[in-house]
């Protein structure tokens, strides 16, 4: 595809003038024969043979246009000036970065260049000074190998691109020739599926290529990382890393600002010949020294024009000072055990060479002190921030001859004692030691990476008395609170900047800010401790006790989410002990809105009666407990109140749909929250006050002087025989004044002749308990329903809110009876007539959103 590019670029450049000419053919000419000399280097003998050719055309083309232009050896002349100017010979340095890099840079101006410049920015791990490191992981044997290697020719560097197949393009590098003779074998043998997945990732300053192998019981892992060779840096948008100029140890870190640490490694007479190993060094930055950010740059680096003799007097110079301030700070500091200095010293050093772009979150490295490891931790924050057992790196990845070194934002604390050793060397961790489990201790003892926020005993006695003797006597959900207290990773201090939330080992969220003093709070509690840290994470201590959502109790809860209303039925009928005492228990709480709107007369009746309040309360509470994915439509429940259930109902929003979202009722509330947990069970809150129903639906008709003329037909019609039976019913109620509407002949025929009433009052009867919250209103069906009769209703819910049955409009919602639930609507609800006469005869057949009309013919 590239040498089309050059043809039609060749052509779209006719149309300048011939002052452009000269720059255009040089250009053009250069960069044919670069491309050719590409081909050659790139490309396989048999793609070279079909290219070659047309290469050799697009040349020779252009030396034609310039003998019939008269133009040959004139000079480049930019398109930006209309006349000629002499070429300055380039730099060449810049030579070998830009001339030549790119075939198609024909000397456009930067606009027009951009539309033809393809050519992606250079791969800078394929520059010089870039050593790579591999790694094959076979996953079946859980053994892995290394081999390292370097290279001053980015050529030599094979690079993985993204996901693909094919092996010559990919990690074939990687892969040992065994490893290949064996996936060959095996896959000329028989026929089977071998897949090969590989990512790339550009860290800035490491570039790390991994592929993955599945074959036929092969499974392989192969890691590449190409890094800047030790003694070498790379800067941003630079191609390779560049040579460092190395100093000693001591001249290094004395630069840096570690001359307290230059120090306590005189004083610990460390010997010699271990300092000349290589190592990584932790060292802490002198508060009273320049910041590192000041003078990191200046350790590895030079003016460009400072000689030789500088450089060696300025060497000299760090040293002198280097060995001076030494010695006066070993005569300044207190004595102290030996010990005690060396094994200070020996938790700053690492045995090898480990530069930022070889750590790992939550690595553990291994010090010279055989006892303490050092946590490696990196935030993005949006920065990059690395801590080394909670203290920050200021100063990162500076060489010295003897090593690396790394500037710390204080002295690193050794991590010797698990997070469990810890809170049982302090007495003031006495109560939060009560509350652990087995499984909580063996937790806290065994490696990982975890971060403990501890109360002390003081935060305990500020607890409410009743709750903390229930945490105590290890009850009110005690392991939910240990959870809460837990996260998952370790989450230093320093990198708390503001607000931030993490997830516990609860599945709670805990947040952690930090205010404008610098103070440290976690949920609203003082951290008055911050990063003790553990050979498996860091302890935090605060001054109050964190209590989830899940270890609270019912009345608590009822505070909590604003269900005062409920909180206050409760507590009138003295119910709140009870509650608190139940286990794996479901309440379905009314909010206060749906509490307000019951009316005066009878909440004033529940507090003058307890007795009957306390049936209210106990017909909203299942035990066990339900949730939302244990539950199916028309589910009946049990409740607390004897012999009472509530019935469980779920209207799908948009049929076709599966992920469309489902609508859920209880005795025709809407559920408009499900699951908030306590710690005895779980709180659904609804929309409705659930009153236990006392009648059938015949009854209540009855019991209501309004519907005295439909009481009568169902009785005339015998259809309150069927209402009487097992089942579960809707019923399209119309009251008197409905049924006064009709034409007075209509209304003498029905009430004298009981089979023209029972086929008007068969459209008014459901089969199924259908709530006003399953009334839809969407595009895709009409909502019907099924009449006992077998005929079909519509259910709708429109625009402005309003229910119609039919042509009916609901009045009054959801008044529930025994065996179901009564709408009132405004009209009588009249059988369809068909208003052509070749459908007489006919028979329907309805799904919901659909019906079918089968003329049986004469």
């Amino acid at each position: 595809m590239k040498f089309a590019c050059l043809v039609v670029i060749a052509v779209i450049y006719l149309v300048p003038a011939r002052a452009i000419w000269t720059g255009l053919l040089d250009r053009l000419t250069q960069r044919v024969d670069t491309l050719a000399e590409r081909i050659g280097a790139d490309i396989d003998s048999s793609l070279k043979q079909t290219i070659n050719p047309v290469v050799e055309q697009l040349s020779n083309k252009a030396h034609n246009v310039r003998e019939s232009l008269g133009i040959w050896n004139r000079p480049f002349s930019p398109l930006s000036s209309g006349h000629p100017n002499p070429v300055i010979p380039p730099n060449p340095n810049m030579a070998n970065q830009n001339e030549g890099s790119n075939p198609f840079d024909l000397g456009l101006s930067p606009l027009f260049q951009s539309f033809f410049d393809s050519t992606p920015q250079r791969e800078w791990w394929k520059g010089p000074n870039i050593c790579i490191e591999r790694e094959e992981i076979d996953e079946a044997k859980k053994s892995n190998s290394t081999s390292t290697a370097s290279t001053q020719r980015p050529e030599t560097i094979g690079a993985e691109s993204d996901v693909t197949l094919d092996e010559d393009e990919l990690g074939a590098d990687d892969i040992s020739k065994a490893d290949k003779t064996e996936l060959g074998t095996r896959q000329s043998r028989q026929f089977s599926a071998h897949v090969r997945m590989s990512s790339c990732n550009d860290e800035g300053l490491s570039y790390t290529c991994e592929t993955k192998i599945r074959s036929n019981g092969i499974r392989k892992i192969y890691k590449t990382r190409y890094n800047c060779c030790y003694g070498t840096v790379r800067e941003a948008g630079e191609f390779g890393c560049h040579a460092v100029e190395l100093r000693s140890l001591q001249e290094t870190v004395f630069a840096l600002g570690g001359r307290s640490f230059l120090s306590l490694m005189a004083e610990a007479e460390v010997d010699p010949k271990f300092l000349n190993q290589n190592h990584t060094y932790f060292v802490p930055v002198d508060r009273s020294s320049p910041a590192p950010s000041d003078v990191a740059n200046d350790v590895n680096t030079q003016n460009e024009g400072q000689t030789t003799d500088v450089k060696q007097d300025e060497s000299v110079r760090l040293r002198r000072q280097a060995r001076q301030a030494t010695t006066i700070m070993r005569m300044d500091v207190d004595p102290r055990d030996m010990t005690e200095v060396r094994t200070v010293v020996r938790g700053h050093m690492v045995r090898g060479i480990y530069l930022t772009s070889n750590f790992r979150d939550e690595q553990l490295l291994d010090t010279e002190d055989s006892e303490a490891k050092i946590r490696i931790n990196m935030y993005n924050a949006p920065a990059r921030i690395y801590t080394a057992n909670c203290v920050r790196l200021v100063s990162t990845n500076n060489y010295a001859h003897q090593g690396v070194i790394h500037m710390l934002d204080g002295v690193m604390k050794p991590a010797t004692k698990t997070i469990a050793q810890l809170l049982e060397s302090e007495p003031h961790f006495s109560s939060f030691r009560k509350l652990l489990k087995d499984q909580d201790t063996a937790l806290f003892s065994q490696p990982g990476q975890l971060t403990v926020f501890a109360p002390t005993d003081d935060a305990f006695a500020k607890l409410n008395p009743e709750l903390r003797e229930r945490l105590m006597k290890g009850q009110g959900c005690v392991h939910s609170v240990v959870e809460h207290h837990v996260l998952p990773n370790v989450i230093c201090s320093t990198v708390i900047q503001g607000r931030a939330r993490s997830t516990s080992l609860l599945g709670s969220s805990l947040l952690l800010e930090r205010d404008l003093e610098g103070k440290l709070y976690v949920n609203g509690k003082l951290v008055i401790t911050r990063d003790v840290v553990a050979s498996n994470g860091v302890l935090h201590v605060i001054d109050g006790v964190l209590i989830p959502e899940n270890a609270r109790s019912f009345s608590q809860l009822l505070s909590s989410h604003n269900l005062t209303e409920l909180a206050r039925l409760v507590e009138a009928a003295g119910m709140a002990p009870m509650l608190d005492s139940l286990t794996n228990a479901t309440l379905f709480a009314p909010n206060n809105y749906a509490i307000r709107n019951i009316p005066d007369e009878i909440k004033q009746s529940w507090m003058t009666n307890p007795e009957k309040l306390k049936q209210v309360l106990m017909y909203h509470l299942v035990q066990p407990g339900v949730r939302q994915a244990g539950l199916a439509n028309n589910q009946m429940v049990e409740t607390g109140l004897k012999g009472q259930s509530v019935r469980m109902n779920f209207y799908q929003s948009m049929p076709f749909f599966n992920a469309a979202p489902i609508r859920a009722s209880v005795q025709c509330g809407s559920v408009l929250r499900w699951e908030q947990d306590a710690c005895n069970g779980n709180v659904h809150i609804i929309d409705r006050v659930m009153i236990p129903p006392e009648n059938s639906i015949t009854q209540w008709l009855a019991n209501n002087r309004s519907f005295s003329i439909m009481t009568t037909l169902l009785k005339d019609t015998r259809l309150n025989e069927i209402l009487n039976a097992e089942g579960t019913y809707t019923v399209l109620a119309p009251p008197d004044v409905a049924f006064y509407q009709m034409p007075e002949e209509v209304l003498s025929e029905i009430t004298k002749d009981p089979r023209k009433a029972a086929t008007i009052l068969k459209q008014h009867i459901l089969p199924e308990h259908v709530c006003c919250s399953g009334f839809r209103g969407d595009w895709f069906t009409s909502n019907r329903r099924r009449t006992i009769d077998g005929s079909w209703i519509s259910l709708q819910r429109h625009l402005d809110g309003s229910l119609t049955a039919g042509d009916s409009h609901i009045l009054a919602c959801d008044q529930l009876a025994l065996n179901g639930v009564i709408h009132v609507v405004d009209q009588v609800i009249m059988p369809k007539v068909n208003a052509l006469p070749f459908l007489s005869g006919t028979r329907r057949l309805g799904l919901p959103g659909m019906e079918l009309i089968l003329n049986h013919g004469k």
